[in-house]
C-alpha cells in the first residue's frame, strides 16, 4: 500500500529536490525581447475552483481528483484525492518560476478543506522547485528538464497543441509530466525501468 502511493505521489509531481540557488534569470543580450517573451506562471495552473478528474492506468492510485484553489495572486493549493490519501500542495508564483512549499496529508474531506492563511504561507522556504524559465528545450531546475516544447498530446478531456513536456530521469525510472497554458498538468507517465511496467494519469475531466 505505501509503496503505490509512494509512486503515486511521484507521478503527481517530478521530484525535483534540488532547490534553486540563484533566484535571478539569466543574463540577457536583449532586454527588450525578454520582457516581450516574459512567461506569465500563473496560468499553469487549473482554474479558480475547479476540480479536475484523472482517469490512471498501471496501479489503483494512479486515478485521482484534483481541485485547486488560488489563495491570492500568488499562492495557489491543490488539493488532489486519489482514494487512498488526500493531499494539500501550495506553490509560491514568482517571475521566473514557481516552487512548491507546502505539502501535507489532510484528514478532512476535499470539500470541507481548511487552507493555510497566506501570511504564514509568506514564511514557507521553498520545498522545491515546480517549474521554471526559460521555456526552451533543455532548461533544467532540480533533476528536471524540459525537453519537448509545441508537443501534441490527447487527453481523454480534449486534444491539446503546444504542450511542454518535463521529464526527470533518474536510474530506476523515467519520470515525464505534460503542462498546457490554462490547465497546467493534463497527463503525467511514470515508468518503471527495472520493472519494465508504466504509470499513467490522464485528464478525463474539468469541472
Amino acid at each position: 500500500m505505501k509503496y503505490l502511493l509512494t509512486i503515486f505521489s511521484i507521478i503527481l509531481l517530478i521530484g525535483c529536490t534540488q532547490v534553486l540557488m540563484d533566484d535571478s534569470p539569466p543574463p540577457s543580450k536583449d532586454p527588450v525581447s525578454v520582457e516581450e517573451t516574459k512567461t506569465d506562471f500563473k496560468k499553469f495552473f487549473k482554474p479558480d475552483g475547479s476540480t479536475a478528474s484523472f482517469l490512471g492506468e498501471g496501479n489503483e492510485f494512479a486515478s485521482y481528483t484534483e481541485k485547486t484553489k488560488w489563495l491570492s495572486d500568488d499562492y495557489v493549493a491543490t488539493v488532489i484525492d486519489n482514494g487512498g490519501a488526500t493531499t494539500m500542495k501550495i506553490y509560491r508564483v514568482l517571475e521566473d518560476r514557481i516552487d512548491l512549499i507546502y505539502d501535507e496529508l489532510v484528514e478532512e474531506m476535499p470539500n470541507n478543506i481548511t487552507y493555510p492563511e497566506v501570511i504564514s504561507l509568506e514564511k514557507l522556504e521553498a520545498i522545491e522547485p515546480y517549474f521554471a524559465g526559460p521555456i526552451e528545450v533543455g532548461t533544467t531546475f532540480g533533476n528536471c528538464e524540459i525537453v519537448e516544447t509545441g508537443a501534441s498530446v490527447d487527453t481523454h478531456f480534449e486534444s491539446f497543441e503546444n504542450v511542454i513536456v518535463i521529464e526527470e530521469q533518474q536510474e530506476d525510472y523515467i519520470n515525464r509530466k505534460y503542462l498546457v497554458e490554462g490547465f497546467g498538468v493534463v497527463k503525467a507517465v511514470y515508468t518503471d525501468t527495472n520493472e519494465e511496467y508504466i504509470v499513467t494519469s490522464t485528464l478525463e475531466k474539468l469541472e
